[in-house]
């Protein structure tokens, strides 16, 4: 159980779900709470794009599990490429005026349904999996009718820098709204070491 500031978020591990000697986790985030619908131009502009490059249908929107984001469905892989240039002072204020600390963009991956690409860049660097993140992008899915209730969708993250990621998302779409927020997926070790402190007198 991980006591953090939105509350108690409980992480099952599942004998199942184990890839290799890599055990998996499942997090169960927040109810997500929908915020501003933003007006395409508007979001593209602050991406460094147009509204053309924006997938038809499904407008950028802040949603939250405990840190709110604007979740951002892009037309194709190749626009989503072109995010390493994001303006970011411009996109953060902007972001500011519309409730949301940083964009989630993602795009599907052609021919594969159930899997999409994203990119979060936040500050001057990217992020290579973003678990907050992810609990938004699914819970926008859901509610936009482009991930189905309770179907597992799998969200690549980190490929432009050479740090693919791999997160397991689901959630349910119910009477009283997008339920039961699912992100999964495991860690491993990239570097460990040892730090000397000078003794004071």
């Amino acid at each position: 159980m991980l006591d953090l500031n939105v509350g108690k978020i409980p992480v099952g591990f599942f004998p199942d779900q184990q890839k290799g000697n890599v055990r998996y986790g499942v997090m169960t985030q927040a109810k997500p709470t929908f915020g501003a619908l933003h007006e395409p131009a508007r979001a593209a502009s602050a991406l460094g794009l147009s509204d053309e490059n924006l997938m038809s249908g499904a407008g950028p929107k802040t949603v939250s599990t405990s840190l709110p984001y604007c979740a951002a469905p892009l037309r194709s892989l190749e626009v989503l490429g072109r995010l390493q240039k994001i303006p970011q002072s411009e996109a953060t204020a902007y972001l500011a005026t519309m409730g949301a600390r940083f964009f989630y963009c993602m795009a599907r991956v052609p021919g594969q349904p159930d899997v999409w690409q994203a990119y979060m860049q936040f500050y001057n660097g990217e992020d290579p999996a973003t678990g907050s993140a992810a609990g938004c992008a699914i819970a926008y899915l859901v509610e936009h009718s482009l991930a189905g209730s309770g179907r597992q969708i799998h969200i690549r993250q980190g490929v432009e820098i050479g740090r693919a990621s791999d997160l397991y998302v689901s959630a349910k779409g119910t009477a009283n709204g997008i339920e039961e927020v699912q992100v999964g997926g495991s860690t491993v070790p990239v570097a460990k070491g040892l730090v000397f402190l000078e003794r004071f007198t």
